[in-house]
């Protein structure tokens, strides 16, 4: 089996039909299992949410091509708790999740798909787990997929839904470095490898490590890049290399491109050296427009 992540699109429709055509055509050489983990915030801000939605619904109800599933953020948090506070019908205004781009998504919605339709999306959203243990280990500690913040306790299969609307799931989706409670004073857990999203990065790279706390933020800032702000356009898809015990970061950009690729194991990041391998599923198969060289390092032919 081949598991890979993916974090906070936000709408961004250029990097998810990327990640989508690659894994397909991954899909169609491979032997294994794949599927990817959507870690929250798939949508608002970006025009695409709607479309991103739908389709990545239609691929876990339809098993196309790859496994998908898609854990809860602080997004679908805000789309949920106005969800539930329609009155006859009608969303409500100047709300939270207004205020942070869900207007792209709600449009869609009132827009094109019946009240049924919408209905069954919203219940959807509702459903949507919080976290994910994977059996799979990095450096001896199970890894743990979660929105902003690794719970204290950690289950084998998580029961903590958006729906739930308690503290404990907005300790999940909303906590930052900045704003951590006295309760337990940490994004990570040291029990766990934790993998968040949630705050955007500028770094080129789209992710970074935080030693002290023992987890990795993979959120490369699409929110920023579908509001125009410069610096933001890498996105990490994540593949956890359980055989060898480490992390294959491939970092696309929304021209279609591989920007850059690296290993993450024994608590550092390595550059590839010879990403052949992935490039010719992008080459042949979704039409990168250019190759790009990260700082002389990677060597892609």
């Amino acid at each position: 089996m081949r598991n890979f992540i993916i974090s906070d699109l936000h709408g961004d429709g250029n990097v998810y039909d990327s990640i989508i055509s690659y894994l397909e055509n991954l899909s169609k050489d491979s032997d294994e299992e794949i599927t990817l983990y959507i870690n929250g915030d798939l949508i608002d801000r970006g025009y695409d949410s709607g479309r991103m939605l739908i389709d990545t619904i239609d691929r876990i109800e339809n098993k196309k091509s790859f496994n998908v599933e898609y854990l809860g953020g602080n997004h679908e948090l805000m789309l949920w708790q106005d969800y539930e506070r329609k009155e006859n019908g009608k969303w409500p205004s100047d709300t939270l999740w207004h205020d942070n781009g869900g207007g792209k998504t709600l449009s869609y919605f009132e827009d094109l798909l019946t009240i049924e339709e919408e209905n069954k999306i919203c219940e959807f959203i509702g459903n949507l787990k919080l976290y994910h243990k994977f059996k799979e280990t990095l450096d001896g500690k199970n890894i743990v997929l979660v929105h902003a913040k690794c719970p204290s306790k950690v289950l084998d299969d998580c029961e903590l839904k958006i729906r739930d609307n308690n503290k404990l799931v907005n300790k999940l989706v909303w906590t930052r470095d900045d704003d951590l409670d006295t309760d337990y004073p940490r994004i990570g857990n040291p029990d766990y490898f934790t993998i968040i999203g949630h705050t955007p990065l500028t770094y080129p790279k789209g992710y970074v490590y935080y030693s002290d706390e023992n987890y990795m933020n993979i959120d490369g800032g699409c929110s920023g890049y579908v509001l125009g702000y410069d610096g933001y356009d890498h996105v990490p898809l994540v593949e956890i290399d359980d055989k060898n015990n480490r992390l294959i970061i491939l970092t696309f950009n929304n021209n279609n491109e591989i920007i850059s690729g690296h290993y993450f194991y024994n608590s550092r990041s390595t550059t590839i050296r010879n990403l052949d391998k992935y490039r010719k599923y992008i080459d042949n198969n979704v039409k990168v427009k250019k190759k790009i060289i990260d700082g002389n390092k990677v060597d892609f032919i």
